[in-house]
């Protein structure tokens, strides 16, 4: 820095304690709404077989409204809004609850009737079976792109699942970015337990948020008029 430089501005405590205050809230609530997953996945830890797949999986469809609550209490429109992180939570839940659930109830049982096929196709060449799971991978990563969507944007669960699959080649980076963000859930998941997975939730949550900015602004540019 050249001597007749101003000095850099000190980031404001108050500012910076607020954010923390938020990502806390966040994280408990997040935590608590998808208590009932993390509960069934413990009764169904350890069961051998097809069925406790499938069952797990749509055990999660707690998390969808529960990271679209967090997105949106996370995201610049509770801030513009003026709300506290609970209220903005609860808002976001309310608002996106039912959009969210026609995104996560399809998605979840088509993963589910894969999973299941794969565990039970024992006898099924290598290549059918990385077939289904590529296939699995595919909806898992359009569903997250379509909650993010869906978390900001009123519009229709048949535009916003195109629009979620759209993005994945439309935007590489970020879809590149978000398999790793789930790669190091499941890796979380499976090395811990998924209670920690869901305590870490809100970090994961402001980690998916802030990567997949350039996929809400394109969407508010090209798709949103007014």
């Amino acid at each position: 820095m050249h001597p007749s430089d101003p000095p850099a501005p000190a980031p404001e405590p108050g500012r910076s304690t607020g954010t923390v205050v938020k990502m806390v809230v966040v994280s408990i609530l997040l935590a608590l709404a998808v208590s009932p997953t993390v509960i069934l996945l413990a009764l169904l830890a350890g069961s051998g077989g097809a069925a406790p797949v499938a069952l797990a999986v749509l055990s999660t469809v707690f998390v969808g409204p529960a990271l679209s609550a967090a997105l949106y209490a996370l995201g610049d429109s509770a801030r513009d809004d003026g709300l506290g992180p609970a209220a903005a939570f609860v808002k976001g839940y309310r608002l996106n609850v039912v959009d969210v659930l026609k995104l996560w109830v399809p998605a979840l049982g088509l993963i589910a009737v894969l999973l299941f096929a794969v565990a039970e196709a024992t006898e099924a060449p290598p290549w059918a079976i990385g077939v289904g799971i590529g296939a699995v991978v595919m909806i898992l990563l359009s569903l997250l792109q379509s909650t993010v969507i869906a978390s900001f944007f009123a519009f229709r669960a048949r535009d916003v699942a195109k629009l979620g699959m759209y993005f994945l080649a439309r935007l590489p980076r970020v879809t590149l970015v978000v398999v790793v963000l789930i790669t190091a859930a499941g890796a979380v998941a499976f090395l811990t337990a998924p209670a920690v997975l869901a305590l870490l939730g809100g970090l994961w949550t402001a980690l998916l948020l802030k990567v997949e900015k350039p996929l809400l602004a394109e969407v508010r540019l090209r798709f949103v008029t007014g």
